[in-house]
């Protein structure tokens, strides 16, 4: 795709506040296959901040608070904001990146991209996690914050590429836990309530406090005026430096580099069966044999 000396210029590029050539290497990715994407393993200390929860929780404005926040402290921060994409025609309106502007004028160091979700599982796009790569491996940024499309109860594909998940609920939907019970209750490693100047906001805190039970941060915001940004921005803090400091984070790397591996490998073999004669009607261990057989000879031709 593109060579080290490359991407090397990229990033000096952004450096002195010129983003085009960045910009460029981040369309090649998003564009390419996954197994077309040869990254190296990033060991720069940039963290990673998943943003998720059900849709009309207010995420985005709360992003743009918090590029406010990180801005205003001086820290590098890029933004991934992925937006759902049209089943008929696979556009999106990418209006996240619309909601932050305001947020964006005159902070030519902040890095911002929209991404549409293509049909992606998980509620995040399938080339975010080789972004995110490329952003930790410019070590351009000190944060990365990444906004799902919009998540329910299963979409937690957003745990294997943050450092921290913040899911962001409101109050007044009906079971205070209704919308992230399961999956990304289990998940979520910090909890935001909101539009916190709604009746419940409290009452729903204190049922989020409850169903977590394992000293999880509950956290409550009104996004709209910045009430509450702040004690989110020092709780974030506070976990990366808990993790940097017992070395949690590189277990945590490990971990996802590993995901990493076995969802490149799986769309690989996905787009090799597409090329293999399955009979109705046979063996299905003779046939998943022929499809793995077929995705291993052509990894191997590839790599040649």
């Amino acid at each position: 795709m593109f060579t080290p000396d490359q991407l090397r210029h990229a990033v000096t590029q952004a450096q002195a506040g010129y983003w085009g050539p960045f910009a460029r290497a981040v369309t090649l990715i998003e564009n390419a296959p996954a197994w077309d994407v040869e990254l190296p393993q990033s060991s720069s200390r940039t963290h990673i901040v998943g943003i998720t929860g059900p849709p009309g929780a207010g995420k985005s404005t709360l992003t743009g608070r918090l590029i406010d926040a990180y801005a205003n402290a001086g820290s590098r921060v890029a933004v991934l904001a992925i937006d759902p994409s049209s089943a008929t025609t696979g556009g999106a309106v990418l209006g996240d990146r619309l909601r932050m502007e305001t947020h964006l004028a005159g902070r030519p160091e902040v890095f911002v991209r929209s991404l549409a979700s293509r049909g992606s599982h998980g509620a995040v796009a399938a080339a975010t996690r080789n972004i995110a790569r490329l952003l930790e491996l410019s070590e351009l940024f000190d944060v990365v914050l990444i906004e799902t499309v919009g998540a329910g109860q299963t979409e937690i594909a957003i745990v294997e590429i943050a450092d921290t998940v913040l899911l962001v609920t409101v109050p007044g939907l009906g079971d205070a836990v209704q919308s992230i019970k399961a999956g990304l209750m289990e998940v979520a490693d910090m909890f935001v309530v909101n539009m916190a100047d709604r009746p419940g906001a409290a009452e729903s805190a204190r049922h989020l406090r409850l169903a977590a039970g394992r000293g999880v941060e509950v956290l409550q915001t009104v996004a709209t005026d910045g009430k509450g940004v702040g004690e989110v921005c020092a709780a974030l803090e506070k976990r990366w430096l808990g993790l940097v400091e017992s070395d949690a984070i590189g277990t945590l790397r490990s971990r996802k580099w590993a995901s990493d591996a076995a969802l490149v490998a799986e769309g690989w073999v996905a787009a090799c069966a597409e090329a293999v004669a399955v009979t109705d009607g046979g063996n299905m261990r003779d046939a998943v044999g022929r499809i793995l057989q077929s995705a291993s000879k052509n990894w191997e031709l590839r790599a040649r």
